[in-house]
């Protein structure tokens, strides 16, 4: 259940090592619940990393990772992983796929399986995929295995979804379809943090931005998000769309 106001995430002093090079350093942040966070910054600056490391994959050392600390109870966590190669010969539907989701879709009480039918069918609805349901996975446009995952890391009703650049190879339709989503989610209490390479559309759909080249850069309200501040970490996307005007609202600028 949504607890307003509540700090579902907070990170302190994190600093993660991988085969031993340092890839994030000194990382604080803090995530309310039913914020969409947006986490932005160049490849290779450990956004993925810092994903894994909240999920419990990669060892942090030193730091805290604190999800719902102080009263609220501990949050249910949807993950999407960046897109991977599908092979063309997988002969599950895009209804199979969804029910992988559901740790009781072939096995426990007949009523809990109903109950994960019920809830996909519901959810293939809401991402607008109904009429797809019987259709291979394969055969689905990147937008819509796209928007599937989402339902699937859905199913178990999280709290909290981590999302690893999912709009990556999707047309701009797709992008907004997707984003429309996710804002509807956060709108309901389910927190959201979204690593995304695309300037404009984040700025535009989330009410945070963090912008991470292996410390944190910038955190604050999309809105506020100034160029200037971030330039360092990110120079080449700012160049590639174009923000050179210090006088214009970030916002303004990415249009």
């Amino acid at each position: 259940m949504h607890q307003p106001d509540c700090i579902v995430l907070k990170v302190t002093d994190l600093t993660v090592h991988l085969g031993g090079r340092e890839i994030l350093s000194d990382i604080d942040l803090t995530v309310r619940s039913g914020e969409f966070l947006g986490l932005i910054g160049p490849n290779g600056g450990g956004k993925t990393t810092l994903l894994r490391t909240l999920l419990g994959l990669v060892p942090a050392a030193p730091g805290c990772i604190a999800w719902s600390p102080g009263e609220c109870r501990p949050p249910r966590i949807g993950y999407v992983p960046q897109r991977t190669q599908t092979d063309p010969t997988y002969p599950l539907s895009a209804r199979a796929v969804l029910l992988q989701g559901a740790t009781c879709h072939n096995k426990g009480p007949a009523e809990g399986r109903l109950a994960a039918k019920d809830r996909a069918e519901d959810l293939l609805k809401r991402v607008g995929l109904e009429r797809q349901a019987a259709e291979p996975f394969v055969h689905l446009s990147g937008g819509q295995q796209r928007r599937l995952l989402l339902a699937r890391a859905l199913l178990r009703a999280p709290d909290a979804l981590l999302l690893d650049e999912p709009t990556t190879g999707v047309d701009m339709e797709g992008q907004e379809q997707f984003c429309t989503l996710l804002q509807e989610l956060g709108a309901e209490g389910i927190t959201v943090i979204l690593v995304s390479h695309d300037l404009p559309l984040i700025t535009g759909r989330a009410d945070r931005i963090a912008c991470l080249n292996r410390t944190l850069h910038w955190d604050g309200r999309a809105k506020d998000l100034d160029p200037s501040k971030v330039r360092h970490a990110y120079a080449r996307e700012l160049t590639r769309y174009e923000i050179t005007r210090s006088d214009a609202p970030f916002r303004e600028r990415c249009q």
